[in-house]
C-alpha cells in the first residue's frame, strides 16, 4: 500500500498541471469564443477541484471514521464520495475530449457537410 504523503504529492503535482492548463484554457476563453475554449474551462475547473476534493478525501476520511459509531457505515461513506468524484470525474474529461474535437476543426467538418 502507498503512503498517504506520496498519494497526496502525486497529487499535488497532477492539481499543478490541471492549474496550467485552467490558466490555458482562460487565456484562450479570453481571446476567442466559443463552444470549445468553455468546455476546456469547465473540464480544467472540474478537474482541479476534484483533485483538491481528493485531498481532503484522505485526510478527513480517517479522522470521519474515528467519529463514526458504526463501522458498517463507513464503506458507504468511502463509496459514495467515490461514486460521486467518480460521475464528476467522467464528466470533465467528456468536456475535455469534446473541446479538443472542437478545437481540432470537428466542429468545421460537421457544418461543412450539412
Amino acid at each position: 500500500m502507498v503512503p498517504v504523503w506520496v498519494q497526496n504529492v502525486v497529487r499535488i503535482a497532477l492539481i499543478v498541471a490541471h492549474l496550467a492548463g485552467l490558466v490555458v484554457a482562460v487565456i484562450l476563453l479570453v481571446r476567442r469564443k466559443g463552444t470549445a475554449p468553455i468546455l476546456a474551462t469547465v473540464a480544467f475547473g472540474l478537474l482541479v477541484l476534484l483533485d483538491a476534493a481528493r485531498i481532503v478525501q484522505t485526510a478527513l476520511l480517517p479522522a470521519l471514521s474515528r467519529q463514526v459509531r458504526a463501522p458498517r457505515v463507513l464503506p458507504w461513506i468511502g463509496g459514495g464520495m467515490t461514486c460521486c468524484c467518480g460521475l464528476l470525474d467522467l464528466i470533465a474529461w467528456g468536456c475535455l475530449i469534446a473541446a479538443i474535437w472542437m478545437g481540432m476543426g470537428g466542429e468545421e467538418g460537421v457544418k461543412s457537410e450539412t
